[in-house]
């Protein structure tokens, strides 16, 4: 029998099969232009190993994918799972281009394939992914059973071992540490002063990412967690921020009834309900600067707002994905997109520490600092 804790675990873990479903359709609908040859490779690892993870079964794990996988996602979810992954990967590319030798933290990384594109494009950025001990053994397997990935990433001396039980995976170990490239089997609810990050460079420009995964954290859990990471070099940390928020209206009230449901308790939605909170949270308690902030509408051109610098989709992209499937609910698209948040804030631990300048390139609906 699971434990309460091991049960609300297993549920915040089954949220990344929700983002790799939704990667997948958006992927063979192709619009990642190139495609991302790696989601496969993420899916045939949780194929065979998801049985041997903490509440499932070989029945209910088969179960689950094939609630997932074998279904196709309706248009508005491809759109906004599109503007959110090309949103996201635009500033941390633009960040890599700015610094070059730098370092990226992806916080729940989960089953994300950017490391791997971003890695074969600059191998001199030092990668971290953390995410809950099972999952990074997913994601370790999933490396070892590629060979591209294995020369992308300098592995050599280990060879992927044959698994075949709960205890077998229990004892497989769930970090890879090769060349520039590091994967940590981390709860980050666990991280603290005494923690060890195996090859940070606490020098390097680093820049953190949390997708939709500090929100599951309680308020005070969501604010350590976010000064932790933002203090821990002695250079620039910037931290990109993406996730939902309520904005207390009903779309909002019926999100947060949905996610309640299925267990998912996301205890910042509402007391951060809009950008202005955010920012004062971020501000005032975080002691972030060079605020900015924005919604998925503004980002994918539903906003009615005013813009203020560049749009983040071009024309030509809008008329390409606009083609691949049509949205005419334009309403109702704007509408779940406002409820999504786009923040950027950064620490800077020295005087002579830089900026990312970079990040103004694009529009954003608040600019502090």
């Amino acid at each position: 029998m699971n434990s309460l804790h091991e049960r609300h675990d297993k549920l915040i873990r089954a949220t990344d099969l929700d983002a790799l479903s939704c990667r997948y359709n958006m992927n063979i609908k192709s619009y990642l232009n190139p495609s991302d040859e790696y989601i496969e490779d993420l899916m045939k690892s949780y194929s065979a190993y998801l049985q041997f993870c903490t509440g499932y079964t070989s029945l209910s794990s088969s179960r689950s994918l094939k609630s997932l996988f074998q279904d196709r996602k309706l248009p508005i979810i491809n759109r906004g799972t599109y503007l959110r992954t090309r949103a996201i990967s635009d500033v941390v590319d633009e960040f890599v281009k700015e610094f070059k030798s730098c370092q990226i933290i992806s916080l729940g990384s989960g089953s994300d394939t950017r490391a791997f594109t971003i890695l074969e494009k600059s191998p001199h950025v030092i990668y971290h992914e953390i995410d809950f001990d099972e999952t990074a053994k997913i994601k370790k397997l999933a490396i070892m059973k590629n060979s591209k990935l294995r020369t992308l990433l300098g592995v050599q001396d280990e060879i992927a071992p044959e698994i075949h039980s709960k205890e077998s995976f229990a004892a497989y170990d769930p970090d890879l540490h090769y060349n520039n490239y590091h994967l940590h089997g981390i709860d980050l609810r666990e991280v603290n002063s005494g923690t060890v990050l195996k090859g940070f460079n606490a020098k390097l420009p680093t820049i953190v990412l949390s997708e939709c995964v500090l929100c599951y954290l309680s308020p005070e859990e969501y604010s350590s967690t976010i000064k932790y990471w933002t203090s821990l070099g002695d250079n620039l940390t910037g931290i990109l921020i993406y996730e939902p928020m309520s904005l207390r209206d009903s779309f909002g009230e019926t999100m947060n009834q949905n996610l309640q449901g299925r267990g998912l308790n996301l205890q910042t939605f509402d007391k951060y309900p809009d950008l202005e909170s955010r920012l004062e949270f971020l501000k005032s308690e975080c002691k972030l600067t060079k605020l900015r902030m924005t919604s998925l509408s503004d980002i994918g051109g539903y906003s009615k707002k005013k813009r203020t610098g560049e749009s983040w989709i071009s024309a030509k992209d809008l008329q390409r994905i606009n083609a691949l499937e049509f949205v005419d609910e334009i309403e109702e698209i704007r509408l779940l997109l406002e409820h999504y948040c786009l923040c950027y804030g950064e620490f800077r631990s020295l005087e002579k520490a830089p900026s990312f300048e970079g990040v103004d390139r694009w529009s954003w609906q608040i600019q502090d600092q």
